[in-house]
């Protein structure tokens, strides 16, 4: 908490002597996300730990299904992987001794035990789906009782795995407040009511300002209580958003999230009160979402360890809010496809994003079944992938996982709220009407328009040639822009934003920062409720705001139509009526007033479109790539290198930049949309062709080039030459 106090006084102090017309000053690479005060006082942050000698190298452990490592050593030896996983740890001395005796590094899930932090429907799961009222959560996490069998199984699990060679605590798989992110009304058990009350009394303060907030008359915080989404639904299918009043819902929504985050916190500080030197936290995270308990703005804070499914840019999201030297160890699941291609550009594509291993799932289904067969030696397709499993676990995986190395991005910040994400769902759900309590998770993965907008951009920007960090709401707030010397600000779908925020927006482009909005930013504050007047926001950007209660040359909020989730993608969204600039869809919600700065660019255009694949390489996907490199250059900001085949820049070709003990590290690798999901790889497109010679073109000659995965050095200039296999990565090094 000291940390936190001086931060503050510092931070206040900055505000009062920043002038109006501050510059920027260089620009630091940006800051870990602890190194922002929390807004919510319920997380207190937890320090990392850094990662042991084994996670100074990529390392792929194999996931004991229909297999044992005490048994397969072998196999899994031929077929590069020198990793896997112990279950619980209890009673299991004898693996822990066998991976002692061959130095084979595991980690520890179900740490504390299943059914309580992931429900099943031993433990109550059907209680809380598809329910339109508050419920209680089985095993609720407001219960002392509760966090103490928790912790009894964490201790016990903890003493024997901590005696061997263990990477990381997991306390369990898959984890949610319900069922991944499916909509779940919990807790409305009596004690996490009470805590949220509490929570409130913390956040307003005052019975007057709460009910400022909520539109409501109550005498004093014990009169407060949650409210369902049915509650508020009928009231907000249709605009205009000045009209809206989430703050109650939202209040509700973001406790829970709140009450998550902590009590992981507490497992935390309880496991490394065990085991000091071993992170701890969880695996099988899902996408940000309304429900769930997945807000990575406080998840980040609260755990030192993570593997999260990467759908929606969790893993953009993960490598930015645990960027500089804490580098806390996160990691991906790897569910095999059987295609010797495609595999290798998973393992490769995470390695130079940042990962510092795979978790596999050693079964490819109704293609191949179990990897490892006994008595039927080593699969053909493991055979095959031998060679890029150890060489991605080899010397090469140093120069992005070493502790002096660090992602190297352009100063660009991409803006998370989950006060936006969460209204936006309110926008995605209004097609199913009273149904809502039916989408699952895997339709929210499908069709949430918050987390196909973000990836968009994500996408938009390193088919520009740019990398970028993920910058929090909080972060935002304490003026982390201007300090840490961002020059482009992009808000995505930004629907909620407080005064602060706005505030410190403004002073950013005061200093001569660039902002960049697609749509619908700020008619909402941070709670969810519709604003009477933007004027504020909309004399920056320098636009009329219109109050409509259509887009999108409809009379529809919804963009991305869930009840459509078995139609292709294109298809889902509610475009027919639109108009489009150079065929980018049109939101249609302001006019320019004509006093917009060079540096302040309201779009009004929806980037959804992008996020497929065919569109993204189309004319569309051209128009969008020409709009914003134009917009980036006149910020001053160019592209470090570009990669081409035959004279022709191919924009899908990824180019990651990292900062290794003095040198430049450039990774490129085939960078196409993913679909992912829980149980798959998901769509991976375009990684599958024949090899071809790339040219990486750079804006200015670079000396002492070197091949890192061959050793081999290259001649200074503008550009290098290398034969690339589009589902491997070049990673080369230069001074």
């Amino acid at each position: 908490m000291k940390r936190k106090v001086k931060k503050a006084i510092l931070l206040a102090m900055f505000v009062a002597v920043c002038p109006a017309k501050a510059e920027l000053p260089p620009f630091s690479g940006g800051a870990p996300l602890s190194e922002s005060t929390c807004s919510d006082p319920a997380i207190i942050d937890v320090e990392p730990i850094p990662p042991g000698d084994f996670w100074k190298n990529y390392l792929i452990m194999i996931w004991q299904f229909k297999t044992s490592a005490v048994r397969d050593v072998k196999l899994y030896e031929e077929a590069g992987f020198h990793g896997f996983h112990i279950d619980r740890g209890a009673g299991q001395g004898d693996k822990v001794q066998f991976a002692s005796e061959n130095n084979f590094p595991y980690y520890v899930d179900h740490l504390a035990d299943k059914g309580i932090l992931h429900l099943t429907e031993r433990t109550g799961v059907d209680q809380v789906l598809k329910k339109r009222e508050l419920v209680a959560r089985p095993n609720s996490l407001a219960r002392s009782d509760i966090l103490a069998e928790l912790k009894g199984h964490i201790e016990k699990n903890i003493e024997v795995t901590k005696k061997g060679p263990v990477v990381a605590y997991s306390f369990d798989d898959e984890i949610s407040l319900g069922s991944f992110n499916s909509p779940a009304e919990v807790d409305a058990s009596p004690e996490s009511v009470a805590l949220f009350r509490k929570w409130l009394e913390r956040k307003y303060i005052s019975i007057q300002s709460l009910n400022q907030s909520w539109g409501t008359n109550l005498g004093n915080f014990e009169e407060a209580g949650p409210v369902s989404f049915e509650g508020i639904r009928k009231a907000h299918s249709s605009g205009p958003f000045r009209n809206w009043k989430l703050a109650q819902w939202m209040d509700w929504r973001s406790y829970m999230d709140s009450q998550f985050a902590s009590v992981l916190g507490e497992l935390s500080r309880y496991s490394n009160s065990i085991d000091p030197t071993t992170p701890a936290g969880f695996v099988g995270g899902q996408t940000p979402s309304a429900f769930g308990g997945f807000d990575y703005e406080k998840l980040c804070r609260s755990v030192q360890f993570m593997e999260s499914y990467d759908i929606g840019g969790t893993n953009e999201i993960l490598r930015s809010f645990w960027n500089g030297p804490e580098r806390r160890p996160f990691v991906q699941t790897w569910f095999s496809t059987g295609n010797q291609k495609k595999d290798s550009w998973f393992l490769w594509y995470y390695l130079v994003h940042g990962n510092r291993g795979m978790i596999a799932w050693p079964d490819t289904g109704g293609k191949t079944g179990s990897w490892f067969q006994e008595g039927k030696g080593l699969l053909p397709h493991l055979k095959e992938l031998a060679p890029t499993s150890r060489e991605v676990q080899g010397p090469v995986s140093k120069s992005f996982l070493s502790t002096k190395a660090t992602f190297d991005s352009d100063p660009i910040a991409v803006y998370y709220s989950m006060p936006s994400v969460r209204a936006s769902w309110v926008t995605d759900v209004i097609p199913h009407g009273g149904t809502w309590p039916n989408r699952s998770s895997s339709l929210d993965n499908r069709c949430q328009s918050a987390a196909k907008n973000r990836v968009a951009w994500f996408k938009l920007l390193e088919d520009c040639g740019y990398q970028y960090q993920v910058v929090s709401s909080a972060q935002v707030s304490e003026d982390h822009l201007v300090q840490n010397g961002y020059r482009v600000l992009i808000l995505n779908r930004a629907l909620c934003l407080s005064d602060n925020e706005i505030d410190s927006i403004q002073r950013f482009v005061d200093a001569g920062g660039t902002l960049v909005a697609d749509h619908w930013t700020g008619l909402l504050d941070e709670n969810g409720n519709g604003r009477n007047s933007t004027a504020t926001i909309d004399r920056l950007f320098g636009i009329e705001r219109k109050p409509l209660s259509g887009y999108f040359g409809s009379d529809i909020l919804c963009e991305l139509n869930g009840e459509k989730y078995k139609e292709p993608y294109l298809q889902r969204l509610e475009y027919e009526k639109a108009k489009r600039v150079d065929g980018i869809v049109l939101v249609g919600e302001t006019e320019s007033d004509g006093s917009s700065r060079k540096n302040v660019h309201f779009l009004d255009l929806s980037p959804l479109e992008y996020f497929d694949n065919e569109w993204r390489n189309g004319p569309g996907g051209d128009a969008w790539r020409k709009l914003l490199s134009d917009i980036l250059a006149k910020a001053d900001l160019t592209p470090r290198a570009e990669v081409y085949q035959a004279g022709v820049r191919i924009p899908t070709a990824e180019v990651l930049h990292w900062k290794n003990e003095g040198k430049r590290v450039l990774a490129v690798v085939m960078n196409p949309v993913r679909e992912g999901s829980i149980t798959s790889a998901g769509a991976v497109i375009g990684v599958t062709g024949e090899p071809f010679e790339a040219e990486i073109r750079f804006p200015k000659p670079r000396a002492n080039i070197k091949n890192l995965r061959t050793g081999k050095s290259l001649p200074d200039g503008n550009s290098v030459h290398l034969e690339w296999r589009p589902w491997e990565a070049l990673v080369i090094q230069t001074d």
